[in-house]
């Protein structure tokens, strides 16, 4: 059975990794699905990132504190542990993957025609989809081909996209169809972003 809270998981909330006979405080990095990026404060006993091992995760929500059952791993950075929650629930946010605010260049196309792609950037991403800013060129459609500039990395991230919600200023956009190794790309991405502001 679901069980919904007050709050939401949040990028920065702090939280405990119980492990039996100690806990570890933890900061969230942020979250994909079931998966939730923890920097801890404090080392792990070696024994907690066993295989099979589990433990709980402990955050406040709602004024009270949850204790969610869950696997841990190494994560991407060093440093880093995923907490794979082993509940068959969500904390009452609507979001399944964390956001950043990230300003990028995006091209967005109606799907199925062939006009030029109208240029845009991103007010925040996800590995989930994208909010862009509502260019006067902006074409109303139900789904985008979408293509992200990575000018850095010197990359492009096509995609398709569902319109979620369109106001004045923005479009929301949810992918329908992108290749999972742009899906993680962007979710580094959106960790970096909440891993710096938790360093600082």
């Amino acid at each position: 059975m679901a069980t919904s809270f007050a709050s939401a998981l949040s990028e920065g909330q702090p939280a405990q990794l119980d492990l039996g006979e100690e806990a570890v405080a933890c900061l969230v990095v942020g979250f994909t699905g079931a998966d939730v990026m923890l920097a801890p404060q404090a080392p792990l006993p070696p024994d907690a990132l066993a295989p099979g091992f589990v433990t709980y995760l402990l955050i406040e929500a709602g004024g009270s504190l949850q204790a969610l059952k869950a696997q841990i791993k190494p994560g991407y950075a060093e440093g880093e542990l995923i907490a794979t929650l082993l509940d068959p629930f969500r904390l009452g946010q609507r979001r399944t993957f964390s956001r950043a605010p990230l300003v990028l260049p995006a091209h967005l196309r109606p799907a199925g025609t062939e006009g030029a792609p109208k240029t845009t950037f991103t007010r925040d991403i996800s590995a989930g989809g994208l909010r862009v800013a509502k260019q006067s060129s902006y074409i109303e459609a139900d789904l985008h081909q979408v293509v992200i500039g990575l000018v850095q990395a010197n990359r492009e991230i096509r995609a398709t996209a569902e319109t979620v919600r369109v106001t004045d200023t923005d479009v929301s956009l949810s992918f329908v169809d992108i290749e999972p190794a742009d899906r993680l790309l962007l979710a580094q991405l959106t960790f970096a972003y909440h891993r710096r502001r938790a360093g600082s």
